[in-house]
Order: C-alpha cells, then structure tokens, then sequence
C-alpha cells in the first residue's frame, strides 16, 4: 500500500505534485521520492511491507510508480526469468518486456501504476479490474492523478473506472478495456480456492483482523488459526450492544483467538466524524457508518502496530449476503453487477481509512479466482438463506457448527454506529448534517428521467444521501414497445424538468431493440461534457436487461452507476412514494384486473391496497414492473411547480388495455 502522484503537461507540475504528495503522505511513512523533468513530475511515498526500495523506479526507457500487492510475484519472476527484488520491480520489469494488454491478466493481486514511455512520450495509468487500489484522475489537454481525490481535488478529479486503461500522449487522453469476470455456470470447488487466497495474504508481519461477529470474519479467523496463524481481531461496538458483545467474546474463546473490543459511545462518535468524513470524502451515510465502524478498529489496531489487516468485505457480493439478492432473477448476474460497483461502494472508503492509520488492507473473499469461481457457480446452489454457499464451505472447513450458522446486520447497525448516529443528527437527514461537515456535495450526477414514480423516486433517494443532481437525461422512443424505455408520457419530460428546475438532455431513437442504447451512450456522454458528471441514476428496480446495459455503458463513459430502487419490495416502494409526498397517475394499463377508472387519478393508499389484492389473486406486480401499468409523477418534494393536467382523453384498446393521452399540461406553484 502506497501513494502515487504526478502532473504532465502543466506549468506547475513540480508543484502541484508535491501538495498532492504531501496531502496523501500517511500512505507512505517509510521512503519517498520524486523524478521531474521540464514537462512532468511523478511522485511515490512508500509503505513497506516487502522490501524496501525507494520509487518512482526508471531505466533508460521508462519511469514507473506503483501501489500493488502482487501475490504471484515470485512465479512471475521464476518464469520470466527476472531479477526483481518485490512485487513493484516484478510489475516494472514485466512491462518493460510485455504490452500492459499482455501482463495485466498474468497478475494476481490488486494495484494501481503510472508507466512513462520515455522514448514514446506516452504515459498510462491502470488499477486492478475491482478497483482494490485506488485511483484519480483530472484531464484538460494536461494529465493530472493521485491515488486519493483530495490529493488533487481542486481540479475536480474523477475516479478512473478499474475497467479502463488510460494512455496518455500528445495532449490526448485515450481508453484502453480491461477485462472483467464472465459467468460461465459450472461447479468448481471452492473451499481450497477460499483457503489458498487467505493463506497468500497473510504477511511476516504483525496481523490484525477487522472482525464483525458475523460468518465472514469468523471464517477467516477460523482459517487463520487452523494455519496457526498470530493475529489480533478488532471489533468496534456501541457500549450498549451488550448482546453482540457476548457473541463475539463466545466466538473469539470458541476459536481461541484474541479479540480487542473497541468500545464508543455518541460523544466519542461526535468527536471523530470529521476526520472520518474528511478521510473518506463523502457524506453518503451509510459510507459514514461503515466507516466509521472501520475507523475505530483500526484506530486500535494502529497502537498494537499492525501493518496488514483482513477484511471481510466482498463475501456479501460472492456469496449472495444481501437479502435483496434472494429476491434475485439471477444471482450470479446480480453478484457481478454488485462487483463493477464495488469500488464505488466500498473498496475505496476502505483503503482510505486503512491507509491513514498506515495499515494495508488485504481482502481474501476479492480473490481473483475466488471470484470467479463464486460467479460460476449455478444459480440454486446459491439459492436458499443467504450465504448458502459459504455456509457449505464453512462447514467442509470444520468450523464449529453452531458457528456456521452466525447471522448479522449490516455493520453499521450489528456495530450501533447507525442508532449513535440518528441520536446525533436528530430529526435531520443523516447526509446533510454529514454535508456541514463535508462542506460540499457529493459526485455530480446526471438522472435518467422517464416521467414515472421510479426514475423520480431514484432521483429523490439520491439527492437525499447529498448527491449534487446536475441535470436530467431523457430518451424519446419512437418504438411504444421499448424495451428499454418508458413512453407513455415521454413528451412531458421537459416540463417535469422546468418543474425540478433542472437542465435535461432528450434524446430521440427509433426505438430499435439493442440499437437504441447507442442513442442513450451519446446522451449520456453529451450530460458528461457539458455538465461534467461522475455517475448516472437509474430508477431500475428489477429488470436486469435494463440495469445491466446501463452499467456497461457507464463503464464504457468511465461513469459510476445508481440504482438505489434494485430489489426494492414493491409494495415497500410504493408506500415510501405515498410518506415523501408523491403524486402520480397511472397513464397507461395492460393487464388483467384494470380498467380504464384507473387510469389519471392520484394514487392513494386505497389503491395501494387493491393492488396487492391483484397480486394475491392474478400475480400482478404491485409497482408494475411486468408492464401492467405506467405513470406518470405530477409533484414531489425536488419540484419547485408541480404539473397541472388540463386536457386529457383516454384511448381504449380492449377491456384491460387503455392509455391516458395528455394532451395539455401547465406548471402552478405549490
């Protein structure tokens, strides 16, 4: 774990590089240097764990600094014959010899690398495929990046996507494509897959293990042990979950390991939030909580000097830990996705705080073959109660039985982070009493807009959790089958914009299956150039043709994607629209059990209530994801108008088939 800075092609360079360094400094305490010319600077601060050799590294061809741990880097070595002393001169040297495109799939284990061609004058920037190593950076003729965003944050940085190579030459920016996993369904083994990337993590040095009482870290405890393995695991608890506190103290004496309680209460809590927030630069609150439980134990781990710590992370994604994923059409597709966000989500929180209290981070369940081993896996042997799969391992690896079946809460409820929170922030929302002390917003975001309850519904969501919302992206269809797209009231879009008093980008398409996203990626990239967005939501909620195409094009755009409705219960979401004070209609039915008296009147509870009557006799989808029914959002709490229906008619096709045709709306104040 290391940091990497530099700047091309801008007067300051040497400057700019130097504050950055100096502002990521605590990711490197053991040796740091710089290489400069009249046109660039690349800057390094070292924390060792193998060796100790002082970079950026060059030779008459290249300049290079990385942040990598590198697990194979001996077979590598051995094979290749090299004479690499470490994993960084192993990574250097190879590329020396091979195109990136050649020595990347060869890696197993994490990094992020600047590589200058000196004769080429072109530069690259990668980081591994799940984004464990962090990476950042700014683009405008010049080439600025840093391993954290704040180091460079005045130049409003993006997060480069794990899936994309940068190349650099000539003032030009240019994507190479990483691969990602592939599910190919096929029954592999997994318990000695899970062992060896465990036992490969484990360093010389002092050991720590973030520990949650919940089945993920008590495996690896378990693992750790049986290969008489020394750590210390760390637990950060409210004072008050005195339950959990006992189960853990169970666990550790069962498995006979020693385990430090890091005990906090709201005053405690209150006085470390900023460094928190700070570190982690978000004030998206569940990224708060689960920080903030990371963040004492490993505050605690820091004065026993700890140098390398596990983490459970990544086993909810594997193995089908989220309950929305029970509810999944296909869970390995659903595993996958959860992957591509992963360090959005999680990975880069994680290596930000860890790194501040000068610890590396390793993560065993983000086993490269682990990984695709789990996604290969066919679907019902995962099916079940959650984790079925690791539960099965845990049992082949002898691992108490009682202790198989551990459940828990997420962290930041199983920890009581989230309750000392609430009592911190009261009656406000958690995301902007964590904003005040941010002091700016989230990412800029662009919102796909269809009109309906659930692209506003995600809209809202967001802005909630503190995202900056900068415009509205909207796709008008031609084809009223899309696939893809809501039509029914596609017109009106502009004037829910006006109402949200937002900029939108529409965009016109034929409609054509498959051809159709080639009109929303140009969207999309318009919002990106002219609003400088980091991200796109998606109302999705349970279409997988939808969600996943979305994702591939915000990988392709080196974009995050949003989808904070997937696997939302329906009948949940459509009460949580009725408590925020939405008012919506049904446009258009299409489905056994409707009518047209459905259709322009205000959804209420009464109709919440019929509709989960149509659910238990006929199995509609009570939010209308079969296509039983679209509407159309006339107020919410972001419009600053709400739309006013003036003129409509309805258009009967059959007895359970009709559409509301709008044809004059206006904007009155609230």
């Amino acid at each position: 774990m290391c940091g990497i800075t530099g700047a091309i092609n801008i007067k300051n360079h040497k400057e700019i590089s130097s504050k950055a360094l100096k502002r990521i400094s605590y990711r490197g305490i053991d040796n740091k240097d710089s290489i400069s010319n009249k046109n660039f600077t690349f800057s390094h601060c070292l924390h060792s764990v193998v060796g100790n050799k002082k970079q950026p590294l060059e030779n008459k061809n290249f300049i290079f600094a990385t942040n990598c741990e590198i697990y194979n880097w001996k077979e590598l070595k051995t094979k290749h014959k090299l004479e690499s002393q470490n994993d960084a001169e192993l990574l250097f040297d190879l590329l020396n010899k091979q195109t990136i495109e050649k020595v990347l799939p060869q890696l197993d284990g994490v990094f992020s690398f600047v590589l200058h061609n000196k004769k080429t004058n072109a530069t690259f920037l990668a980081r591994d495929p799940l984004g464990i190593k962090p990476l950042w950076f700014h683009y405008n003729k010049h080439l600025i990046f840093a391993s954290e965003r704040k180091a460079i944050k005045e130049f409003e940085p993006e997060e480069l996507n794990p899936r994309k190579i940068i190349i650099y030459k000539n003032k030009k920016l240019t994507f190479l494509n990483q691969d990602f996993f592939k599910i190919n369904h096929k029954v592999t083994k997994i318990k000695p897959l899970l062992t060896k990337a465990i036992k490969k993590r484990i360093p010389s040095k002092d050991l720590g293990l973030l520990f949650s009482g919940g089945i993920d870290s008590t495996l690896l405890a378990h693992i750790l042990k049986q290969n008489k393995t020394n750590f210390i695991a760390y637990m950060t608890v409210a004072e008050t979950k005195s339950k959990e506190i006992d189960n853990a103290k169970k666990i550790a004496k069962k498995l006979n390991f020693k385990l430090k309680l890091v005990k906090i209460n709201k005053e405690i809590l209150k006085e470390h939030l900023p460094k928190i927030i700070n570190l982690i630069e978000t004030a998206d609150p569940v990224k708060v909580e689960v920080g903030a439980t990371m963040y004492f134990a490993l505050k605690e781990a820091q004065k026993d000097n700890i140098k390398v710590i596990f983490s459970g992370i990544g086993a909810d994604d594997i193995f089908g830990g989220y309950k929305r994923m029970s509810l999944a059409q296909d869970i390995s597709l659903d595993s996958l996705s959860n992957l591509r966000r992963i360090y959005e989500r999680d990975t880069y929180r994680d290596d930000v705080l860890s790194m501040a209290h000068n610890i590396e981070l390793r993560l065993p369940y983000l086993d490269k073959k682990l990984v695709q081993a789990c996604l290969n896996i066919p679907n019902e042997n995962k099916t079940g109660e959650t984790k079925t799969l690791l539960r099965k391992v845990a049992r082949e690896l002898k691992l108490p039985d009682e202790l198989t079946k551990l459940k828990r809460n997420a962290a930041q409820y199983s920890s009581g982070i989230s309750k000392l929170t609430s009592k911190l922030t009261k009656d406000t929302y958690k995301a902007k009493y964590f904003s005040k002390i941010l002091k700016r917003k989230n990412l800029k975001l662009g919102s796909l807009l269809s009109t309906g309850k659930d692209s506003v519904y995600a809209l809202h969501i967001q802005d909630r959790l503190n995202y900056d919302i900068s415009c509205l992206i909207t796709i008008d269809s031609k084809n009223k089958d899309s696939y893809m797209y809501h039509t029914p009231t596609i017109n009106l879009a502009k004037k829910q914009a006006e109402a949200l008093n937002l900029p939108i980008i529409i965009q016109k398409t034929e409609g054509k299956k498959e051809v159709e996203l080639k009109e929303l990626e140009t969207a999309i990239k318009k919002a990106k150039e002219k609003y400088k967005i980091q991200g796109i939501i998606t109302g999705a909620l349970f279409s997988n043709y939808q969600r996943t195409r979305i994702e591939e094009i915000c990988d392709k755009l080196n974009l995050k994607c949003f989808s904070p409705l997937w696997h939302m219960d329906q009948e949940t979401e459509m009460n949580n629209l009725l408590k925020n004070n939405f008012k919506f209609i049904m446009t258009k039915i299409a489905a056994e059990g409707f009518d047209a008296t459905w259709l322009g009147k205000t959804i209420t509870k009464e109709h919440i209530n019929k509709l989960i009557n149509l659910n238990r006799k006929l199995q509609i989808n009570i939010a209308g994801e079969g296509g039983e029914f679209e509407t159309l959002v006339l107020d919410a709490p972001l419009f600053k108008k709400q739309l006013n229906i003036e003129k409509q008619t309805i258009q009967k096709d059959s007895k359970h088939s009709a559409t509301l045709v709008i044809n004059k709306v206006s904007l009155k104040k609230k």
